[in-house]
Formats: C-alpha cells, structure tokens, sequence
C-alpha cells in the first residue's frame, strides 16, 4: 500500500519488470487507464525547475499516481483526485498535477512526468495499476551565466559558471568538442569535460585548462596543436598527458600555450616563424619549454606569433615579425622571446593574427603590430613596430580583436570598437569601418569580449552572453545564421 497523498520518495515504486500485478489488483485495474496527460509548461530558472499539466484516467479509476523524474533521477512522487471543481467540458475523472524541484544544474536537461491510475476505495486503501503507465517527456534548457568567450575564424567557445563548456558555429575538424563534425547554430555542450577555469582557440582546435591544473584540447591537430604525440584530430576533449600544474593557457592559429606553476611556458604545434619559441621552427606533437622565460603569467597567441605577460608587468613576444606584432621595432623572425620595448606595468595581453595588444594597471591600452584595416584605433592604417597608446580610450578592463577589428570592455561595463566592419563586426548598425574606438551603443554592465575573425561577443555582470557580426555558420549562437549588425543574445546564457 502507498503512503498518503504527496508521499515522499521512500513509496514503493512500480514491481519488477515482468512481475504481474496480483489476482485482486489485476481484477481492480481491468479496463482502468490514464486516458490523457499533458505538460502545459516546464521551466527553469535559477536552479530551479517547475512544470505542470493535467491529467484524466478512466475505467473506473478515480485517482492518479505521478512520479517525477530529472535526468532520469525520481525527484519526487505524489497522488491526486479529480478537481474539486472541473472546467466544463472537463472529464469528471480530470485533474492538475504541479511539479518543483531546486538544485537543478544548468545545460540541457529532460524533464519526465510518468501516470498511473489508482482506485481508493471508501475506506482509503489505494491500487496502483503499474501495468497500465503512460508518459510525458520534455527537454529543457537551464540557462548557465557565461563566465568567458573566445573565438576563432568561425567557431565560438564559452566558459560557464558551473566549469561547463559550450560551442557553437562551424564544426570543421571537431573544433566544437561534441564528438561531431556538425555545425552548430546554437550553444551544445563540449563532451566529457567540466571544472574548467579557462578556454582558448586557435585557428580550429579548441584548450581548456582546469581548475586541477591539467590541459585539455580537442579539434584539429595537423600540426600536433593538440600536444598528445600525434597529428590525428581529436572530437572530444582528450588531456595533455604531458602536462600538470598549469595556471594558464593560450592559443594561436595551429598552436598552443600554456604557463605551468613556476612560471615557465611550455608550447606545441605549427612553428613556422618560431611560435613555439625553442629555438627552431620544427613542430612539435608534444609540449617543449619555451626558451628563456621564467616569471610567467600569463601568455596568449596570434596567428604565427606569442606573447607572455611576466608577473613584473613585463610583455615578451616570439615568432613571426613581418608587420611588427613583436614589438621590438623590427620585422624580423625571433625563434626565442624577446622583450616588447617600451611597456611595463602590463596587466593583461592579447594577440590576434599579425597584432598584439596590452592592457596596463592604469587602465590605458597599448597596441602593435598590423594596422591596414585601422584595429590599431590610432586615426590611421600605418603599421606599429613598438607599442602605441589607444589616446581615446581610458579605464579598459579587458581587450580582443578579430583580423581587422578591435573590442575592448571598459571598468564601467560600456563595449567600444574599431576598425573593419565588413560584417557588421563593430555593432554600430552599419557595415562602416572606423578608425578611432566608438561605443557600442545599447550595450552596458559588460565584463569581457571576444573576438572571431569578423563576428564579436562580449559577456555581461548577468552572465548573458551578446554577440554580433558574421554568423554564416552560426557563429553568434543565436539559432540563425543571419548577419547582425547589432548586438544579440547568445541562446542559453544568463537570466
């Protein structure tokens, strides 16, 4: 026999499979069914899940058994009569059911209501026909606040706050880490993977660093970027087994970084024009230690070229040269790290195809390197061998750019951008190129951007995540592939 009405998990549940019901309960439930269940709505918000529906049974049964499952999970039971007071044309044995649940985590998860009809006699005992079960099954999305994005020429990863990882756009080579090679207009999460503290792409493979110090890597590996001794593409997230105690990673078009606890820098992949900066330009299938460095922080990667941010504020960049992305005041190949001139007190790097860029502890932000399409955001499209001063800009929190365009984040949460606009990249409504910053206007209470070749995102304090620009494959996650030449909601981020 059940418990009372809304009876807690410790209810037996349905026999055995294969076991039959007894003679008396067979006798009782012939002919009873639930003839209908329906789920007007499930939701979630903040952790928590709720649904609801009705139900009818006929036969003679005059009550339901309802049992409630996440994930597969039974999260609770509950029995009910027919309302007190049905709608009209309702079944007289026709009824609601109500479904809540805390402590839901976020992604994608499948919702389960399962209905049995019961027959309480006078003196309140209960059958349950296990036999004669139906169900209602639904999908839904628990919304997760981004946390980081990064992007590539044309796929999107972003960081959750529950150390999940999603990806979304072209899924050439497995970049997107969901055991496929299918494109993906909006978020899906990476496989097999979660406590992850940071993300980074190169040109098609995707790093995740976690929080106990391991390298994780998927995508394309032609040239060994994925560091796990091979040149064979990787569709889920395999570890680095060369690597521990990792604090930071970075990547580049078909290379990978990372900066292990005492400071020194280790890399692997493509090294022509010497990203990898050993000393050669021989690629590499598994991590070498970069030569000469040590008092690492941070390191990031353009195409052909690194950067490493020092804990004493100073920049050192290796690699290819030909338009300045050194800045060491020449164009000339460094196979090892050389001191970028001119910068201290740097407190955050990033690199993209042929140009760097630094964010000082005062809040102004330095950029070098190519400048044809004006990302550099001096006024001009004059290529800069050493670091130059962004003078229009104050306050900035945190810079990306794409192949000829610039985003940066102020400290009070305002979006600015520069430079190409050829997709619409710079959100300002227009397909106009700019060669000084402009605010993104609509856009506020901001934490970081994230730049692919020619489409832009950026997470907001709320953990929505905003996108705009190329979206050919998807690439802004919105469910479309429709260009955007203004910022719009990422699917599946934040409140």
């Amino acid at each position: 026999m059940l418990g009372g009405c809304g009876g807690g998990l410790e209810e037996s549940g349905p026999p055995p499979a294969g076991e039959p019901l007894g003679a008396h309960e067979a006798a009782l439930c012939s002919g009873l069914s639930v003839s209908s269940l329906s789920l007007s709505g499930v939701s979630t918000w903040q952790g928590e899940m709720a649904g609801s529906g009705r139900w009818a049974v006929v036969g003679g049964a005059n009550a339901i058994r309802l049992e409630y499952r996440v994930d597969g999970a039974l999260r609770s039971s509950d029995e009910r009569r027919p309302d007190a007071d049905p709608p009209p044309d309702a079944n007289p044995n026709d009824g609601t059911w109500y479904f809540s649940a805390t402590g839901v985590t976020c992604g994608v998860r499948t919702f389960e209501v399962k209905a049995w009809p019961m027959v309480i006699d006078s003196a309140g005992n209960r059958t349950v026909c296990w036999d004669s079960p139906q169900a209602v099954v639904r999908t839904v999305t628990e919304n997760c606040g981004a946390t980081a994005v990064t992007a590539s020429t044309y796929h999107t990863v972003a960081l959750a706050q529950d150390g999940k990882v999603w990806g979304w756009g072209t899924n050439l080579f497995g970049a997107i880490g969901d055991g496929t090679t299918t494109d993906r207009i909006s978020p899906v999460q990476v496989t097999g993977i979660s406590d992850v503290k940071q993300i980074a792409v190169g040109s098609y493979h995707t790093v995740a660093l976690k929080t106990d110090g391991t390298v994780w890597t998927w995508g394309y590996n032609s040239s060994g970027q994925l560091g796990n001794g091979t040149t064979n593409n990787q569709y889920t997230p395999a570890r680095v087994m060369a690597l521990s105690n990792v604090i930071a990673i970075g990547a580049g078009g078909s290379f990978s970084l990372a900066v292990k606890s005492d400071g020194t820098v280790w890399s692997w992949g493509d090294n022509w024009c010497g990203p990898l900066g050993d000393g050669t330009e021989t690629y590499r299938v598994s991590p070498v230690q970069v030569v000469g460095l040590s008092g690492v922080k941070a390191v990031a990667g353009g195409t052909n070229h690194s950067m490493a941010l020092k804990t004493d504020g100073t920049v050192w960049a290796w690699g290819r040269n030909s338009m300045g992305s050194l800045g060491d005041g020449t164009t000339s190949v460094r196979l090892t790290p050389v001191r970028v001139l001119g910068l201290s007190g740097v407190s955050s790097i990033a690199a993209t195809y042929w140009r760097s860029m630094a964010v000082k502890s005062d809040g102004t932000l330095w950029m070098w390197g190519d400048n044809r399409l004006g990302a550099i955001g001096d006024g001009t499209t004059t290529d800069r061998f050493t670091p130059v001063q962004v003078t229009s800009l104050s306050g900035v929190r945190a810079v990306d750019g794409g192949f000829g365009d610039t985003v940066a984040v102020k400290t009070d949460g305002t979006v600015w951008t520069w430079g190409s606009n050829t997709d619409g990249q710079l959100g300002n409504g227009t397909t106009t190129a700019r060669l000084l910053p402009g605010q993104v206007t609509g856009l506020s209470g901001f934490l970081s951007p994230g730049s692919g070749q020619t489409h832009t995102l950026a997470v907001k304090q709320d953990g929505s995540l905003w996108a705009w620009g190329y979206n050919n494959a998807g690439n802004l996650g919105d469910g479309t592939t429709t260009l955007r030449l203004a910022p719009v909601r990422t699917v599946g981020f934040g409140p």
